[in-house]
């Protein structure tokens, strides 16, 4: 006699971690600096795309940081972090390709966005430090 609720059980348990990694990541809103901004209109999807498809390799997300400081000079340093860090959880939780949610690949874009906005660690005072995978 043949079990189909155990095969389904077994595709259900097996597929269970690919399930898990797919849930979006809970994100948190943009400071309000930027929405306070009257000068410019905020675009959420389109910074997240940007830090999403950033070579982290080079020098562009200090580019990116440059330019949220140039259009919101009000922005602090934090600011300037967390809403990288926002606009990148929102590409992991839209646009991104699988293996972007990684571990790995999500500490690498911390370390940089910290090293284009900080220039370097971000002080012990900035709250935010790991959250984006403590999610």
């Amino acid at each position: 006699m043949k079990h189909p609720l155990f095969c389904l059980v077994t595709v259900a348990a097996l597929s269970a971690p690919a399930l898990v990694a797919a849930q979006p990541l809970d994100c948190p809103q943009p400071a309000p600096v930027f929405a306070e901004a009257d000068a410019n209109t905020f675009d959420l999807a389109k910074l997240a795309q940007t830090v999403g498809t950033t070579d982290l390799g080079g020098d562009s997300l200090h580019a990116v940081a440059e330019q949220i400081r140039a259009d919101y000079p009000d922005a602090s340093d934090a600011d300037v972090a967390d809403i990288m860090i926002t606009a990148f959880c929102t590409y992991l939780n839209t646009d991104a390709p699988a293996d972007h949610r990684s571990e790995a690949n999500v500490n690498a874009f911390e370390q940089q966005a910290y090293i284009a906005v900080f220039g370097g660690p971000p002080p012990e005072s900035y709250p935010r430090q790991g959250w984006l995978y403590g999610n």
